[in-house]
C-alpha cells in the first residue's frame, strides 16, 4: 500500500485558519451570546423595596448585584416570569432597602454582565417629591423620546402613565420600537406605573391587555387591571377603562380609598370622565363624578384624547360644601394630536405634545404642564389645611351641573359625518340630546359656527329638552362651495356647529369640533 504524504504550505495554512476565524468566530459567539432585549426597568416601588425587571433573548440563571455603592456587595436571584415570542421575562425583588438611599445595580448571568444602573428608593412620609404624568405615548417614538429626556431632567420619584403606550398592544414588536427603546434611559432608574389603555386592551389593536400585563403587571389578572400604590404622602388609584359600571371595581375603589390615610389622593385611568376636545369622552358619567367627589379625590388624570385640558375644580352648585375635584386630560406624549376646544369650564386647553410635572410638599401641590423642550405651558398650585382645600383655589370652582349641560351637546354636534353636504342634497345627521341627568329644562339653538357661515347653509334649529329626558332631532346641512376632503376626512372649508343653551340657572354656548367625514 502506498501513501502519499502532502506537505501543507504553512503560509497558506495560516491564511486559511485566519479566514475561517474571521468568518466563523462572530457566528459562534452570537450563537453562544445572551442579550437583554428589554430593560432593565423598575417597577412596583415601595418605601423599602423595588422590582427590577428585564427581558432576555434566551433563558438563563440571572442574578442582580446591588448595593449603596459600586462595589455591589449584595445579590438577589432572579425569577423567571414567562415568555413571549423570542423573549423571556425575569425579575428580581429587592427588599429591606433603606428609604431615601441611592442604590447601584446590574444584571448578571454566566453570559451577561450589564452596565451599572442606579435608583433611589422610597419617599419619606412628609418628604417633598415630584412625579411625572404622561399619556398616549404611542406611535411617534421621537416625540416620546423627547419627553423622556425632559423627564430625566426633572428626575421624578415615579412616572405615572394613563395607557396607550403602543399603537397595537397585541403586536410584540410594537412594544420594542414604540415603548421600551425610547423609554429605556428613563425606566432603568425611575419606576414606571401605567393604567391600561384601549390600544392595549380593545379588540382592534389590543389583546385583552395580555402583553401589557406581561411586561408591566405580570402578577395581576389582565382582565381586572385596577390597583393602587402609595408614594410618599400620596395615594394613586388606577382604574380599568373597560368597566365603567363594574360593581366589583366600584366596591374595590371604595375599599381602597377608605383604607388610605394619605394627604393626597389621585385617580389614574385612560378614558376621561370629563373631556371636551378630541374624543369628548364621558367615561362612567352616571356614577363616577359622584364617587370621585364623595371620596375626596384631588386630581383625576386621564388621556385617550391627544391634547391637554385642565378643568377648573368641579362640584355641584347645589352642593356648596361638597368636595371639588380637578380633572385633567393629558394625552400628548406621542400620538397624533387632536383639536382642542375652548370653554368657560376649562382653565387651560391646548393641542400640544406635553407631559406633567407634579410637585408635592406636605399639604401643598404644584402642577405644571411642560412641552417637549421643557417650556412651561400651564401651571397651577393649591394647598389643603386639615383636609380642606384652600379658599383661593375654590374661588375658581365651575358648576358641575353646567358642565353636564355642556356635555349634552358637545359630542352630538361634533360627531363624524357619514355623508358629505352637497349643494342640492343635504347632509341630515340625527342628533340624540341626552339630558336624562339634567334637572332643568334646556332651551337650545344649534347653528353654524361663524367660520362656516357662507360656506355651508343650515337653518338654525331651536327647541326645548325637558328635564330628565332625551330628544332626537335632525339637521339639514347644505354645501355652498367647492368641497375638498383629505384621506383623513378633513374638510375644506371647515364645517363646525355651535349649540347655545339656557336654563333657569345657566346660560352659555358650546363650540363643537370640526366635523370630519368618515372616508373609510
Amino acid at each position: 500500500m502506498n501513501f502519499t504524504i502532502m506537505k501543507m504550505n504553512p503560509i497558506k495554512n495560516s491564511a486559511l485558519y485566519l479566514f475561517f476565524t474571521i468568518i466563523l468566530l462572530p457566528v459562534l459567539l452570537t450563537l453562544n451570546a445572551q442579550n437583554l432585549t428589554k430593560g432593565p426597568y423598575l417597577a412596583d416601588p415601595g418605601s423599602k423595596s423595588i422590582t427590577i425587571r428585564w427581558e432576555s433573548d434566551s433563558k438563563g440563571s440571572f442574578v442582580v448585584m446591588y448595593g449603596v455603592d459600586e462595589t455591589l456587595n449584595k445579590s438577589e436571584k432572579a425569577n423567571f416570569i414567562s415568555g413571549r415570542k423570542s423573549g423571556y421575562l425575569y425579575e428580581a425583588n429587592l427588599s429591606g432597602l433603606i428609604s431615601g438611599k441611592k442604590y447601584f445595580y446590574k444584571v448578571t448571568s454566566d453570559k451577561i454582565n450589564s452596565e451599572v444602573h442606579t435608583f433611589k428608593i422610597g419617599v419619606g412620609k412628609n418628604e417633598p417629591f415630584c412625579f411625572a404624568v404622561l399619556g398616549d405615548s404611542r406611535s411617534k417614538p421621537h416625540i416620546f423620546n423627547a419627553i423622556v429626556k425632559q423627564i430625566n431632567i426633572i428626575d421624578p420619584a415615579v412616572i405615572i402613565a394613563n395607557g396607550d403606550l403602543v399603537a397595537k398592544g397585541g403586536n410584540y414588536n410594537n412594544w420594542q420600537s414604540q415603548f421600551f427603546d425610547p423609554a429605556k434611559t428613563m425606566m432603568d432608574h425611575i419606576p414606571f406605573i401605567s393604567a391600561v389603555g384601549d390600544h392595549e386592551a380593545d379588540e382592534v389593536d389590543g389583546d385583552n391587555a395580555d402583553l401589557f400585563t406581561h411586561f408591566l403587571l405580570p402578577h395581576k389578572d389582565s382582565l381586572k387591571l385596577w390597583f393602587s400604590y402609595d408614594i410618599g404622602n400620596a395615594h394613586f388609584t388606577f382604574l380599568d377603562w373597560r368597566y365603567p359600571y363594574s360593581e366589583e371595581m366600584i366596591e374595590w375603589f371604595k375599599k381602597d380609598i377608605r383604607s388610605s390615610n394619605k394627604t393626597w389622593k389621585f385617580v389614574v385611568m385612560h378614558r376621561p370622565v370629563y373631556n371636551l376636545g378630541g374624543h369628548r369622552s364621558a367615561w362612567g358619567k352616571n356614577i363616577w363624578p359622584e364617587l370621585l367627589r364623595e371620596f375626596k379625590i384631588d386630581v383625576v388624570f386621564a388621556g385617550h384624547s391627544h391634547l391637554y385640558e385642565r378643568f377648573y375644580p368641579l362640584r355641584p352648585l347645589s352642593q356648596p360644601d361638597a368636595w371639588a375635584v380637578t380633572y385633567i386630560t393629558t394625552g400628548g406624549a406621542g400620538a397624533s394630536l387632536y383639536e382642542a376646544v375652548q370653554n368657560r369650564s376649562l382653565a387651560f386647553s391646548e393641542s400640544i405634545n406635553h407631559f406633567l410635572k407634579v410637585e408635592i410638599n406636605k399639604n401643598k401641590i404644584k402642577l405644571k404642564a411642560l412641552g417637549i423642550n421643557g417650556e412651561v405651558l400651564d401651571s397651577v398650585s393649591w394647598s389643603k389645611k386639615n383636609g380642606v382645600i384652600d379658599p383661593q383655589y375654590l374661588a375658581s370652582v365651575f358648576p358641575q351641573e353646567e358642565l353636564d349641560i355642556i356635555n349634552v351637546f358637545n359630542r352630538p354636534i361634533s360627531e363624524r359625518m357619514e355623508k358629505l353636504p352637497m349643494v342640492e342634497v343635504p347632509y341630515k345627521p340625527m342628533l340624540r340630546l341626552d339630558a336624562s341627568k339634567i334637572n332643568e329644562d334646556i332651551e337650545f339653538t344649534i347653528k353654524l359656527a361663524e367660520e362656516s357661515e357662507g360656506k355651508y347653509k343650515m337653518e338654525p334649529v331651536s327647541g326645548v329638552i325637558k328635564a330628565n329626558s332625551e330628544l332626537d332631532l335632525q339637521l339639514k346641512i347644505f354645501g355652498r362651495s367647492t368641497l375638498t376632503v383629505t384621506k383623513w376626512g378633513d374638510l375644506t372649508p371647515a364645517l363646525r356647529l355651535i349649540a347655545e343653551y339656557k336654563t333657569k340657572t345657566f346660560q352659555g354656548k358650546v363650540i363643537g369640533g370640526k366635523l370630519i367625514y368618515i372616508a373609510w
